[in-house]
């Protein structure tokens, strides 16, 4: 259909933790950037992440030093793609490929 989204299905994981005083920005910016996309968002507390996702991280050589970290998720691919900082909407577009 015109005007939709043709992104592939996508899940973004943004992990944040009690005390950081950058993951409300980066929670903000993420929210944002993707909203009209097909990219999903997942809110992960790094003093709590699920087994299997810390499995899959550690298979991928992802690690998480320091929030706010965002990994993306396309198929069975794992990509970190900021870690520490708060990227700019226009950063997290154009690192995902959406417009």
């Amino acid at each position: 259909m015109p005007g939709e989204d043709q992104t592939p299905h996508a899940v973004l994981y943004l992990f944040t933790q009690d005390g950081c005083v950058n993951c409300p920005a980066a929670k903000a910016v993420v929210d944002e950037a993707l909203m009209g996309t097909r990219v999903s968002v997942k809110t992960v507390d790094l003093q709590n992440v699920d087994e299997d996702l810390d499995f899959r991280l550690l298979e991928s050589q992802i690690f998480i030093a320091s929030t706010p970290s965002i990994v993306i998720e396309n198929g069975d691919s794992l990509e970190l793609l900021y870690s520490g900082e708060v990227p700019t909407i226009e950063q997290v577009r154009k690192s995902l490929g959406v417009n």
